[in-house]
């Protein structure tokens, strides 16, 4: 049987197989209906002998679950948040900074009431407490504790301390000042410093000793008559003691004393002589006071009647001031004259003293500021002998002092700022300041003045700058560049540029002459060179 029959009769046959199997009746399985009971998203149901939910049977309650065909209970953790705890505080309380805490413990049941419930619990710090300013937080309270100071006051009442004492020809005293640290605070702590304070600076005729100033005037030096009175005076100058009447009894050429410009004789009691000569000028100022009539004046020590003081025989107020400054940023000692550069700071302390016998009222100091020394304030002002410090106004303007007892010191110290470099010139500057004071029962005025030396540095790293002036006049004038354009021009007019231009074109044509003679030389002596060459190589071949 060949290929073709053979696939013709499978055709055939695979054709009738299907007309079979098409034609054929349906052939259905039979299923017995309630089988089992079984379960369906949580009811239970009957299914039938091919797996097939037939008949609906219940639904489980939400504390039960479906297992092989019946509803069991299940066990849920909780309903609600009671039944997981109590919320409440736990644990002893503790400390956190300066305040109490305790431990809040709170309860959760998630998924209430279903078989996925769970109980949780969280705990928290609640602040309990917090502890006051004089209490301290220690092992879970709040405890006192003991408060060393709540004001400067409690720790002690500022004051001079100890006796008076010498420094140089000054007295000095020490002055307590107590001070409470972080007051109100647990760690507050009591400090003291002492600082010597000037009390008064003694004259040029006083030595300090022992903490006060001693007159080094002998009592009773030499005896004078005022008017037709005998007095006692002192090596000073000073008036004392009567004596009697003017008499007959005085040494004659007892001392040379100048009146006017002229210099006499004078006895013992005082009684002007015979004229000497024409005065000098090496005479000390206000080297004494002495009467003349009923007034007193001061005397220079050539004898020569100066500013009139006061009425003699009243007692008289003596005010001296003087000046001083310390520059703060680099801590110098206080100086008649500081040096300083911009932006520095400075103390400025001026010293009054009453060195008569009777209280200076009505004191009033104004100070003068200089342009570029700017008022700072601090303004401090202190008296000698605990006295009452009471004073009104300002330094600037005008600082009442009130009354400055006899053989008193009054210090007032303020500082200043020096003003920016830009406002001052490379190099030094010198600003000059004066205070002057007045009295209602002093009769001048006294005036002291402090310098303070400025000091502007050159800018770092910058070098010198020609600026096209030297010491040297030729350089610098004018009239050498005149003087060359002047020559210029007259020889441009005498024709010598045009002699010049011409000898430099003969230059020019020398020079390319004598070149091209060079070329043409080397060219020659090349080709001779190649010749040579040549009939070398045709010797060779030959």
């Amino acid at each position: 049987m060949n290929i073709i029959n053979k696939l013709v009769i499978g055709t055939v046959f695979l054709s009738m197989t299907f007309v079979a199997l098409y034609s054929a009746p349906t052939m259905v399985l039979a299923c017995n209906s309630q089988y089992y009971l079984g379960c369906y998203n949580d009811s239970v149901y009957w299914f039938d002998e091919c797996n097939l939910k037939v008949e609906f049977v219940e639904q489980c309650y939400s504390d039960e679950v479906c297992s092989n065909g019946q509803c069991v209970l299940v066990d849920i953790d909780c309903y609600d948040n009671e039944e997981c705890g109590t919320d409440g505080i736990v644990g002893n309380p503790f400390c956190q900074g300066n305040a109490v805490y305790k431990n809040y413990k709170t309860y959760t049941c998630n998924n209430a009431g279903t078989t996925s419930s769970y109980c949780t619990n969280a705990t928290t710090a609640q602040l309990q407490n917090t502890c006051t300013t004089n209490q301290t937080c220690t092992g879970g309270s709040c405890t006192n504790v003991n408060i060393n100071c709540y004001t400067n006051s409690e720790c002690g009442t500022n004051g001079f301390v100890g006796d008076p004492f010498c420094q140089g020809n000054s007295v000095y005293r020490n002055y307590k000042t107590y001070t409470c640290n972080n007051p109100g605070t647990s760690s507050s702590s009591c400090t003291n410093s002492t600082v010597a304070q000037l009390q008064s600076t003694c004259l040029a005729n006083q030595t300090c000793t022992n903490g006060s100033c001693t007159s080094n005037c002998t009592a009773n030096y030499e005896q004078r008559c005022v008017g037709t009175s005998l007095y006692w005076f002192n090596s000073c100058g000073v008036q004392g003691s009567y004596i009697g009447t003017c008499g007959n009894n005085c040494t004659p050429n007892y001392q040379q004393r100048c009146v006017g410009t002229s210099m006499y004789w004078f006895d013992s009691c005082g009684v002007q002589g015979s004229y000497i000569g024409t005065c000098g000028n090496n005479c000390t100022p206000n080297y004494q006071q002495r009467c003349v009539g009923t007034s007193m004046y001061w005397f220079d020590s050539c004898g020569v009647q100066g500013s009139y003081i006061g009425t003699c025989g009243q007692t008289n107020s003596t005010l001296t001031v003087t000046k001083t400054v310390k520059n703060l940023t680099t801590n110098t000692s206080f100086v008649n004259s500081v040096y300083a550069n911009p932006s520095d700071v400075l103390m400025f302390m001026i010293t009054l003293q009453n060195n008569g016998n009777q209280d200076s009222q009505n004191v009033v100091v104004r100070d003068s500021l200089p342009s570029n020394l700017i008022y700072s304030n601090q303004l401090v002002i202190a008296r000698s002998n605990n006295a009452s410090n009471s004073y009104s106004g300002d330094i600037m303007s005008s600082l009442n002092l009130n009354t400055i007892l006899a053989g008193q010191t009054v210090t007032v110290t303020y500082q200043v700022q020096v003003a920016g470099a830009a406002n001052f010139v490379y190099g030094t500057t010198t600003l000059n300041n004066l205070v002057n004071t007045t009295s209602s029962n002093t009769s001048y005025i006294p005036t002291a003045s402090a310098s303070v030396i400025v000091t502007r540095s050159g800018v770092a790293g910058a070098s010198t700058v020609a600026t096209g002036l030297t010491n040297n006049f030729w350089v610098d004038s004018f009239l050498l560049p005149l003087l060359l354009t002047l020559i210029g021009l007259w020889m441009w007019r005498a024709g010598m540029f045009i002699r010049i231009e011409k000898w430099l074109d003969s230059r020019r044509k020398n020079r390319r002459g004598y070149k091209a003679e060079k070329e043409l030389s080397n060219r020659i002596a090349k080709i001779s060179g190649v010749q040579n060459n040549k009939e070398s190589e045709e010797s060779i071949w030959q």
